[in-house]
Formats: C-alpha cells, structure tokens, sequence
C-alpha cells in the first residue's frame, strides 16, 4: 500500500479539477511497515514538476526531459529511495485510472528507473479531483492508496452487509465507516489502565484485529481499574487478559500479543504492521517511540495520559489529555509533551541507572482511578471515529481539568524544523531512519 500525507495531496486534487494542462508531480519512495506480509510504502516528498523540466505538456499528456529524470534518480539513490511520478487527469469527470497513453508511456521510464534504482520501489500514479491511483511503474501491479493527517482515509472496502448488531452507530457514521474500522489493524500499547478501556470500547465497535503490547503481569493493585480482569488473571500477562475480553465481546476477533516493551526494537517493529495505534502508556521512553514512529511511518497514534497531582497527601490537581499525532499535525516535541531527561532515564539498562549520579531513588507509582481512565480513553477512541469514519469531531488534541469539569480543544502547530514531525525530520523516512529504541532483549 502506498501512503501519502493527507494535506499534500489535497491541494494536488483540487488543482486537478481546474488545471487546463496536465501537472506531473515527483516523490521519493521508502519502505513502510509489512503488515499482512504486505509492504507498506511513504511518499517523503511529494512536489510539482518544474516548469522547464516539460519537454512536451498538453491537457492529455505530458513528457519529461531526460536530465530531470537524470537529478531525480540521483536523488533517489542518494536517499535510498525509490521514486513516484504521478501525473493529472484534468476536469471534473477526468478518465478513472490509467490511460491508453499512460500505458504506452510507462515502460521507457520504468526500464530506466529500475536500471538507475535496482530493488527500489519506483512507482507511478494518476491525481484526479476524485482519487489516486498507483502501480508499479511498468505498468505493473496496482498498489492501494491510503491518505495520512488528520484523517485516516484508507482503500475503500468492497460493499458487504454490515452486521446488524452495529446498527445504531451506523446511524451516526455510515455503513462505510463501519467498513473502515472492520478492515483496520488496531495497536493499543499498554493494556493497563487506559488501554484496557480502549480494547473493550473498540471491540464493541467491531474493530478485529488487534497487536496487543504490554510487558507487565496483572498485580492485585491493578484489578480496581483494569477493565475485563479478575482475582483469576493475578499473575497472568495483562496481554492476555486484554485479548480474552476482547474475544468475548467478539469472538470473530484476531489478537496478536506481544509481553514486552515497546522501547526495544523488535517489539517496536511489530508496531509497523498496524494502521492505526494507541499508546496508554505511562513513560517518557514509550511515547518517545511512539511519537516518531507515527511521523516516519505515517501511521496515525493516539497518545493520552491521565494525571492526579498530590501535596501532602492533598489532591491539587485530576486532569488528563489525548493528542492524535499524525503527519500534518503537532507531534509530542512540538507541544513540549517530551521530556527528553526522563526519556534518556527510562531508556538506560538498571546498570546504567545505578551508576547515573542524577537518579536518585525509586520511582513511586502514582494515582489512578478508573473513573479517569475511562473519560479519557473514551475521548480518545471518540477521537479515532472522526479520523477514521469521519464523525463529525474535529478535535485532534484535548485537555481535561476535571477539578474545574472542563474539557478544551487545543490548536497546536507543526515547529517548521522539528527533528520527529517536519521533512528535515523523521517525517516519511520509513524504514530508512531506525527508532528511538535501546538495545537488548524483551
């Protein structure tokens, strides 16, 4: 599948729509995630041709000169990157797909390509004011498109009977939207407190399939807000628990569990087969990943987190927050949401950290109540609707202050040279760029 960012393209279709020319575009293509054993692939940047870079441009066709070509496999290779070229279909009722000259046209650049860039992905694409469609350049295969911002809006499924236990929410966002979420492949990272709700409210959504990560055991301290758990589960992996309940509420669903910490590489790469992720964790170190990841892969997160703050055993402040972080939008450095000295605390081996003269003591659990939890898990999972089935909530990062019982919006913009969410960054990298994981095992 190939993925592109949402506010890039856009512009692309409504130019399409009024162009009286066709407009060819050039990208860089890099490896994705493999979910399905499928791989994924991110368009980093996604540009209009230059001007004098046409050898021939009319409203049915356009041809490249050599050397553009030439510079842009250059700097392909000079990226470890593939390439995309995609061109307009001009009008309000352009032809739907690939022409008889795109066909005709394709086999000269992709033999060209493919000798330039051997074992890279070198694509081509079709913009209309409707849709994207893609292949490999050749022509070959054709590659499902899905768009990345603040929306998720990924291939259309192909039209089935919805089940009718899910009618009264297809009253609130279509039986396409239900589609949606049924096709997805849904991370939660951390089933504990907030996570656990968000496995039960999406299992009762009809999402099925789930990658479930958690490193921690049920302790019986855990059982008064984890959701779907008894005296039964003390001791056993809080993953398993999660997908029992989640295969209760649905027995059609599929779970991955994963026991292990999301900071280290390989379960950090399980996260790359995922559509969409949510992360209920509670460290520094974990969003940390989490955050750069949803940027360099274009796989949309859901970060959120709860907060009681206490003086001399006095309550000074309940609060809590959800920010989907996804590219176009504010990333977690970006709304100052990071803190990069606990970040390097939590990534250190207990050797390190017994040897770092500025740690001192344990850490010390925190407050946490269910009733929070759930507030704000279910403002994240209402959150993933709008992106997903585009429910009319438009919010993509929100505050609780539950001491004042307000919930506000928060508008929030990229940094224009931020190291996770802008194209000097992570942003579209791929697998090109490694994570922001520690070594070592599980």
């Amino acid at each position: 599948m190939l993925k592109l960012k949402l506010d890039q393209v856009a512009p692309l279709q409504r130019a399409a729509a009024i162009a009286a020319t066709e407009t060819c575009f050039a990208g860089l293509v890099l490896p994705g995630g493999a979910p399905n054993g499928e791989r994924d692939y991110v368009v980093a940047d996604l540009r209009p041709v230059p001007d004098d870079a046409y050898l021939v441009r009319t409203a049915i066709s356009a041809t490249l000169k050599p050397e553009f070509c030439s510079h842009l496999a250059n700097q392909a290779k000079q990226n470890g990157a593939g390439v995309l070229l995609a061109h307009t279909h001009i009008g309000n009722q352009p032809l739907d797909g690939f022409s008889v000259i795109d066909d005709g046209a394709e086999p000269p650049l992709a033999v060209y390509f493919n000798r330039r860039l051997p074992g890279r992905a070198n694509l081509a694409a079709v913009i209309t004011a409707q849709k994207i469609h893609a292949r490999e350049m050749g022509p070959g295969p054709t590659q499902p498109v899905a768009f990345v911002g603040s929306e998720l809006v990924m291939p259309a499924q192909p039209s089935s009977r919805v089940d009718g236990k899910f009618d009264r929410q297809v009253r609130a966002f279509g039986e396409d939207g239900q589609r949606a979420l049924s096709a997805l492949t849904v991370a939660i990272v951390g089933v504990g407190g907030t996570g656990s709700v968000v496995a039960q409210q999406l299992a009762h959504l009809g999402v099925i399939r789930f990658v479930l990560i958690d490193p921690d055991k049920v302790e019986s301290t855990n059982l008064n807000r984890l959701v779907g758990a008894a005296t039964s589960d003390i001791d056993r992996p809080k993953v398993n628990v999660a997908a029992d309940h989640i295969k209760r509420i649905n027995a059609m669903a599929k779970c991955q569990v994963v026991q292990g910490d999301v900071t280290h590489p390989d379960i950090a790469a399980t996260l790359t087969a995922a559509d969409f992720i949510f992360g209920c964790t509670d460290s520094m170190a974990s969003r940390a990943v989490m955050n750069q990841l949803a940027y360099q892969y274009y796989i949309p997160c859901i970060d959120m987190g709860v907060a009681i703050g206490t003086e001399a055993g006095i309550v000074m402040y309940i609060g809590g927050r959800v920010q989907m972080l996804s590219p176009g939008l504010a990333c977690l450095v970006c709304t100052d949401k990071l803190d990069s000295e606990q970040v390097r605390r939590e990534m250190m081996t207990q050797e390190e950290r017994k040897k770092d003269r500025y740690i001192v003591g344990e850490q010390v659990s925190q407050p946490a109540v269910i009733s929070l939890n759930s507030q704000v898990s279910s403002a994240a999972i209402t959150m993933f609707l709008s992106a997903v089935t585009g429910m009319p909530a438009g919010a993509r990062m929100l505050t609780f202050d539950a001491m004042r019982g307000t919930v506000r919006p928060v508008a929030a913009d990229p940094r224009p040279h931020c190291i996770v969410c802008s194209p000097e960054g992570a942003l579209g990298q791929g697998a090109r760029w490694s994570l922001p994981t520690r070594g070592g095992t599980r």
